[in-house]
């Protein structure tokens, strides 16, 4: 949960940073961590604006903040009925699968982000973790492929990948991206190079 939550902070940031063309409070409330207050604001610009798609994402986000994860969910899915493109309502629909252990559902709406913005590390490596939950490995090793190729920073997909290549018994290959994954920072990694490494 921690991973996915890491991997996405960049896209809910950005949405949060270009919440409306008006300038809102929602912003600076959710930013300072005042969720209920951000969700008041949010609506307050929804009244005038229904169709704006980056408020009505944000105010999702401050009802998942809050732990009201179905209204969250709705507003999610508000968002990409409005723009069928907007990849940050794909993941986080896809998160709100992914907590409740529903992987097939998950990895649906990853897809969904991964079919409109194919370059989208972050959607990659999070389809492959939800194929990867399902036991479904050759195809999140191809996810986790597409996560490196698109970002060769993105510590956890080697992590993840590794963890594959174990399963495959392809220890050299496994090790070699646990490896990866330590230089980038990634805490998991040191414990799996000991446990299979060394």
């Amino acid at each position: 949960m921690q991973l996915r939550l890491l991997a996405i902070v960049g896209v809910l940031f950005a949405a949060v940073s270009c919440a409306s063309e008006d300038p809102t409070q929602g912003d600076t409330f959710y930013r300072q961590g005042e969720y209920e207050k951000a969700i008041q604001a949010y609506t307050k610009v929804l009244e005038s604006k229904p169709f704006n798609v980056n408020v009505t994402y944000n105010r999702g986000r401050a009802y998942e903040e809050l732990g009201q994860f179905e209204e969250a969910l709705a507003d999610f899915k508000h968002s990409v009925e409005m723009d069928p493109r907007y990849v940050p309502g794909y993941l986080s629909i896809g998160n709100y699968y992914f907590r409740k252990e529903n992987y097939k559902q998950a990895a649906f709406n990853y897809a969904k982000a991964v079919k409109v913005d194919d370059s989208d590390a972050q959607a990659h490596f999070l389809n492959g973790e939800a194929e990867h939950k399902q036991g479904n490995i050759d195809k999140a090793l191809e996810s986790y492929n597409y996560a490196i190729s698109n970002n060769k920073q993105l510590g956890e997909a080697y992590l993840y990948r590794g963890v594959i290549y174990m399963q495959k018994e392809q220890k050299q290959k496994g090790c070699n991206d646990f490896r990866t994954a330590r230089s980038l920072d990634v805490q998991e990694a040191e414990e799996a190079i000991r446990k299979y490494c060394n």
